[in-house]
Order: structure tokens, then C-alpha cells, then sequence
């Protein structure tokens, strides 16, 4: 199994991106910083405000489940599924390449 090079996703792929992708609406915003509903453990409120998320510096952290991470590791908390498969999954839905570590 071919590696994946994280530190260029880490780098290239944005908290925006992937809520985006998720579909996430916050019930406020305090500049970068948002609160909402959890896409981890999926709160039975709309008006939730357990998720916290940093956009600029790309951090969550959710007070209910106590999910927290960067935008590859919320993506892999959302699915359930290991960081490998998050990090393809991620790259296809973003229309992106996936940058493979090939060793020689």
C-alpha cells in the first residue's frame, strides 16, 4: 500500500473546505471562530452550539463528544474511518490529486 504524503494535505486542505463539504451551518460566528450543531456525533438540535471550530487556524473541538482535530481528522471522525481512507476520500471529494509518497 503506497503512503500518502500528510503534511501536504495538512498544508493544502482547509477547515472551510471541508465544512463546505460537510454542509455545516454555525448558529454564531465571532470572526473566525464558529459554533454549531455536531457533524461528529450529529446533535439532535439545530440550534446546538457543542461544536467549536477555528477556521483560521483550522482546529475543532466539539464540548459534548470532545471530538477535536484538524480538517483531515474531522473529515475521518464524520465518516468513521481510518485517517488513510479519510485522506483519499477527502482528495476525491475535493476534486484533488492524492499526493502519494512513492519510495524507491
Amino acid at each position: 500500500m503506497p503512503g500518502i504524503d500528510f503534511d501536504v494535505l495538512r498544508q493544502e486542505i482547509t477547515m472551510q473546505q471541508v465544512l463546505d463539504l460537510l454542509q455545516f451551518s454555525p448558529m454564531s460566528r465571532v470572526g473566525d471562530q464558529w459554533h454549531g450543531p455536531c457533524p461528529v456525533h450529529g446533535s439532535s438540535s439545530a440550534r446546538s452550539r457543542s461544536f467549536s471550530v477555528n477556521r483560521t487556524h483550522g482546529r475543532y473541538y466539539c464540548h459534548k463528544c470532545h471530538s477535536r482535530g484538524n480538517p483531515l481528522e474531522l473529515w475521518a471522525a464524520v465518516h468513521r474511518v481510518s485517517f488513510y481512507d479519510a485522506a483519499i476520500m477527502l482528495c476525491h471529494a475535493l476534486g484533488r490529486e492524492i499526493p502519494w509518497i512513492h519510495r524507491r
